[in-house]
């Protein structure tokens, strides 16, 4: 019985391991849509060139590559959680999962395959 049980546990170590190595890019269907509160930091595929960072009292953030179907960047994450959502131009979304404060900047990036990335949202709480 103690085999079966490490190994339910070892499989379920690895997969929570492989999703933070994503680190959440699920695709939501639009019903499932968050919706964009008035203290959301957002960011625009036309004005990243001019303003590639979004600060807030909890985290700070910084986009250091664009790729147009696919961005990059790090945030620092003071208290609370945050996580990203990226629209795409073909009208689906991808969101991040919630990530916590900790000394290090975390790895975000957000994905749009066979399309382009128009807006992302950085959503924060606590």
């Amino acid at each position: 019985m103690r085999g079966r049980f490490a190994r339910k546990i070892a499989t379920f170590g690895m997969a929570a391991v492989a999703t933070l190595g994503v680190l959440g890019t699920t695709t939501l269907p639009a019903a499932a849509a968050p919706t964009v509160a008035a203290a959301d930091q957002t960011i625009t595929a036309g004005t990243i060139g001019a303003s590639p960072e979004v600060a807030a009292a909890s985290y700070h953030c910084v986009i250091t590559a664009d790729y147009g179907w696919r961005w990059e960047g790090y945030c620092n994450v003071y208290s609370g959680q945050l996580r990203t959502i990226t629209y795409c131009a073909n009208g689906t979304s991808t969101t991040g999962l919630w990530i916590g404060a900790r000394p290090q900047a975390w790895d975000v990036w957000g994905n749009c395959p066979g399309s382009s990335w128009t807006k992302i949202v950085f959503q924060s709480r606590g």
